[in-house]
């Protein structure tokens, strides 16, 4: 049974009354001669927190690249809403997994932040007031402000992956792609970046947060994705976390080789 969770003092958004930001259709992309996602069907509206999940080499990381257009698909189709076509920069926001970032780069927590204004004033144009206010309320709503002054290397797992949702904040974008911000960080944290993620599903914003730890997801979001190379199931957490999806999702006979961390 799912026990009721902080997303249960919130209405769920009204399917009919919000914009579905971005739909696929039988997406499908390879590896090689590897399939990592096979017919996957999904969307996220405003107002919507979705988690996607499933075990390490299920797809998930490579949804949301194929998402960005970072990867080639072999099929399927891609569709955003009006505002967020053709992936402008401002519109989508990305955080990636931490161990994908060079975390030894001589930068400050202030000036990660602030690259997430890059979109929006272009490489020629210094930050003003108003961006620089923006970077100040992102980091105190993340709890790192206090760290502004901070190389980025003396941060610990927790604190950097603060700093990349404040980054993700700034952008001010209508469609917030994370994958794995829950990884390696301790139990308060997770709780500060559910609470966060569900505060900008609230404000409008669709999110979309990949993620194998379903009973945290089955707490906070809205709707789970079931992904294990293909959708096992989709809907609310109440409809969806049951025992045949989760043995369905997590077992290793869907899985082949090669496909860690996809």
């Amino acid at each position: 049974m799912i026990q009721a969770g902080p997303a249960s003092i919130f209405a769920v958004p009204n399917a009919a009354a919000a914009e579905v930001l971005f739909e696929t259709e039988n997406l499908s992309v390879r590896y090689g001669a590897q399939n990592a996602l096979e017919h996957a069907s999904v969307n996220v509206r405003s107002g919507e927190f979705v988690a996607l999940i499933g075990p390490n080499g299920a797809g998930k990381s490579t949804l949301l690249k194929a998402l960005l257009g970072l990867i080639p698909t072999s099929g399927g189709s891609v569709r955003f809403a009006p505002a967020l076509a053709p992936r402008p920069k401002d519109a989508i926001a990305y955080v990636p997994q931490q161990q994908t970032l060079d975390w030894s780069f001589p930068v400050t927590v202030w000036e990660v932040a602030m690259m997430g204004r890059t979109g929006r004033l272009g490489w020629l144009r210094w930050p003003g007031r108003t961006d620089r206010e923006i970077v100040r309320r992102a980091l105190e709503q993340t709890g790192v402000l206090d760290l502004r002054q901070r190389p980025i290397a003396d941060l610990s797992g927790g604190q950097k992956q603060r700093v990349l949702l404040a980054r993700m904040l700034v952008r001010q974008a209508l469609l917030l792609l994370l994958d794995e911000p829950l990884t390696g960080v301790d139990a308060a944290t997770q709780e500060r970046v559910m609470a966060l993620l569900q505060a900008q599903a609230r404000a409008g914003k669709g999110v979309l947060m990949v993620t194998h730890d379903l009973e945290s997801a089955a707490r906070w979001c809205d709707r789970l994705i079931l992904v294990n190379r293909s959708v096992i199931a989709q809907g609310t957490p109440a409809e969806v976390y049951t025992p045949h999806n989760v043995e369905a999702t997590f077992s290793s006979s869907h899985l082949g080789p090669g496909h860690e961390g996809a």
